[in-house]
């Protein structure tokens, strides 16, 4: 008979890491993922395939901030409406990237 000793929510899980090209590059066991390896890593994924890391998205919103800014730059300064909306998208933008910043974050306690 096995006692476990950790509670549910402690539990160990299993971490897989992956480069940006798909290739796998670890895996880990415990509370939370292995922080050399989270950082290394461009996917990681956990025992339950839940995607823990993805920097694909954080990517495409940087790729479309710049878009953004670029769009924002050549409307003519006759069109407030145009200049107001592109603003407000950006600001939103900005917000969400850095939400995703912060989800990228491996927490300290770990």
């Amino acid at each position: 008979m096995q006692i476990n000793l950790l509670n549910d929510e402690e539990q160990t899980k299993e971490f897989l890491y992956y480069d940006a090209d798909g290739i796998y590059i670890g895996r880990s066991e415990g509370l939370g993922p292995d922080p050399h390896l989270y950082s290394q890593a461009h996917y990681v994924f956990d025992g339950d395939s839940d995607m823990v890391k993805n920097l694909d998205i954080l990517n495409i919103s940087r790729k479309r901030l710049i878009s953004l800014r670029k769009t924002l730059i050549a409307v003519p300064i006759k069109d407030m409406g145009k200049i107001i909306e592109i603003n407000q998208q950006i600001k939103s933008l900005e917000k969400d990237i850095d939400m995703l910043e912060g989800s990228l974050s491996l927490p300290e306690a770990i």
